[in-house]
């Protein structure tokens, strides 16, 4: 079998179709990517898509593979070349999943090591490689070994559960599980922490309490609007103020830290302004693509 013989007959029944590249794809519901592949000989139709591709190419599945064997020898035989092509990307995707799964245990060894001081960037730095090693694994994986779009969306969604889980065990670690003596406290007076922090001059302090606390729940809020999709203002500002009264109420009950309003300040400030640029730059998200055999 030559892919090169089945790319410039899908060119060319396509064209002779009056169809565009786009065109095609969104029938196929495949990206146009992935018809620029077919068409030029750098990969080939899923197994899945060879009848709905000879469909709306007005050919029989034996014609579009190569017309001189019997379709049953050559599906087969297609089925074994699509298995052979992905060996080394899936290596490197593999590799990066387990490097992945490496930094988070050396994360997770350094937190709770109470004879190792803590270092705040450390650990936040480990753990943004941790999650984009496994983002950038699946965007390879969806980009060069899947074809369909409901199948590239449940590849994102992979992701993005994935790096929920790691936050939501970092952030766990920060508000409770990996402090290490009993203290606690309550300032409900607005403002006053934030500004003896600056009182004390002390750059490091300062960035943690003041940035940390307004930027380190963002990416909460990208979970709250992508993965619950609460992307209305009223709705998502309240799971946002109760999400984090909660937070500063068990550091207080567990006597892991202080409940500090000023916290709360900043972690939904931060998280709002993130809700509104997400908003601006974001694109809407799509309605759903719904494949008229389904429906």
């Amino acid at each position: 079998m030559e892919k090169e013989k089945i790319a410039d007959l899908i060119r060319k029944k396509r064209k002779e179709k009056g169809m565009t590249q786009e065109a095609l794809a969104q029938k196929l519901f495949v990206t146009e990517k992935a018809i620029s592949r077919w068409e030029t000989a750098k990969g080939t139709p899923d197994i899945s898509l060879l009848l709905p591709l000879a469909n709306e190419l007005g050919l029989d599945v034996s014609e579009l593979l190569s017309g001189k064997e019997a379709p049953v020898i050559e599906v087969i035989h297609y089925e074994e070349e699509k298995r052979k092509q992905p060996k080394g990307l899936l290596r490197l995707i593999f590799g990066m999943y387990a490097l992945s799964i490496l930094i988070f245990l050396i994360y997770l060894r350094i937190e709770y090591d109470p004879s190792v001081a803590s270092n705040y960037f450390l650990n936040l730095g480990l753990m943004v490689f941790s999650s984009v090693l496994i983002i950038a694994g699946n965007r390879i994986y969806a980009d060069h070994l899947v074809e369909k779009l409901e199948d590239k969306a449940r590849v994102k969604r992979l992701s993005e559960i994935i790096v929920f889980v790691y936050y939501v065990i970092m952030m766990f670690n920060m508000t409770g599980f990996a402090r290490f003596g009993a203290f606690s406290g309550v300032n409900l007076i607005p403002f006053r922490s934030i500004m003896n922090t600056f009182a004390t001059r002390q750059p490091y302090s300062i960035i943690v309490f003041a940035l940390g606390n307004f930027v380190i729940f963002m990416p909460l809020q990208f979970f709250i609007m992508d993965l619950m999709k609460i992307d209305k203002m009223p709705l998502n500002f309240i799971v946002c103020l109760i999400v984090i009264i909660l937070i500063e109420a068990s550091q207080l009950i567990f006597k892991v830290g202080v409940f500090d309003v000023d916290d709360i300040i900043l972690n939904v400030a931060g998280m709002m302004v993130f809700f509104l640029l997400a908003k601006k730059i974001l694109p809407t998200r799509p309605a759903k693509v719904c494949h008229i055999r389904r429906c």
